[in-house]
């Protein structure tokens, strides 16, 4: 087998995988607060909801 396609072959398969975990990381480090805030909201919701109906239903 011939080494310079050995090497190119890796060489193609290394970036793609350094160049995948650079962008999950900017990525995560972009939205993660963006995440966690809608999150948080969505819980402050859900436990409204759930409080309405726990005084509905002792009404």
């Amino acid at each position: 087998m011939n080494v310079e396609i050995l090497i190119l072959f890796i060489n193609a398969t290394l970036v793609t995988v350094v160049s995948s975990i650079v962008v999950i990381a900017i990525l995560r480090k972009q939205y993660l607060p963006v995440i966690k805030e809608m999150e948080k909201k969505e819980n402050q919701e859900e436990s409204t909801e759930s409080e309405e109906k726990r005084i509905n239903s002792n009404i």
